[in-house]
């Protein structure tokens, strides 16, 4: 069932332009790019600090980003579609999340760029290229966004829920480069993975779910 009755247009251009922006980005951060150092540099001036509020927000919020915590907050958001018989949009939701974390762990290991050699705030393990918490978050978050444009009717409801979760991947990467586990590169480029997958996503979506469907209505 679609819950609305303009849903937003196919994705997959927007996709394809974010991937070509991916493999750019990759491809400099992977060569040491020295526009790569300036940018992190220059990020890392900004926003880190030892104002202890910040320090304790960071450690706290970050752990929202966590691999074990993304995953448990999809697998709710499953049922709750599978719940509503929503079946294509919980399937689309886990689609979105599997291949992104898959494929992020793939670069992860192709690119194999060593964290700050710094003191880290918090634990983190593994490659640095690119922040799992950051791919996570842009992709959980980008399908909620999604899904709050399909499933809400009330403008108001709809409009502070889009802020909120547009919010989460933004203040979740600042937190990773607050703790001093991943380079502001990490981060932009986690978001960029994460944006690329749920656009792609939920362009395969509305090929095979929500086209057909609005074709469906019109036939009525």
């Amino acid at each position: 069932m679609i819950n609305t009755k303009n849903p937003p247009r196919d994705t997959l251009i927007p996709g394809a332009i974010f991937v070509v922006i991916y493999a750019a980005w990759a491809i400099l951060v992977s060569s040491s790019s020295q526009f790569i150092h300036s940018f992190d540099n220059a990020v890392i001036s900004m926003v880190c600090n030892t104002n202890p509020a910040n320090v304790a927000f960071a450690k706290t919020f970050t752990n929202l980003g966590n691999t074990n915590v993304i995953t448990i907050e999809t697998i709710i958001l499953f049922i709750i579609l599978i719940v509503f018989k929503q079946y294509a949009y919980a399937f689309f939701t886990v689609g979105v999340m599997i291949c992104a974390n898959g494929y992020n762990w793939i670069i992860k290991h192709a690119v194999q760029r060593h964290r700050p050699l710094v003191h880290h705030l918090v634990y983190a393990d593994g490659y640095s290229f690119p922040s799992g918490h950051s791919v996570g978050s842009a992709a959980l978050f980008g399908v909620l966004i999604i899904l709050t444009i399909l499933l809400v009717k009330s403008k108001f409801w709809k409009t502070l829920l889009i802020i909120i979760w547009a919010l989460f991947p933004i203040l979740i990467g600042y937190t990773r480069i607050f703790v001093h586990v991943h380079y502001p590169s990490d981060v932009f480029g986690g978001w960029i993975e994460g944006i690329t997958f749920f656009l792609l996503g939920y362009s395969f979506l509305y090929h095979f779910y929500i086209e057909p469907k609005m074709m469906e209505h019109k036939r009525k």
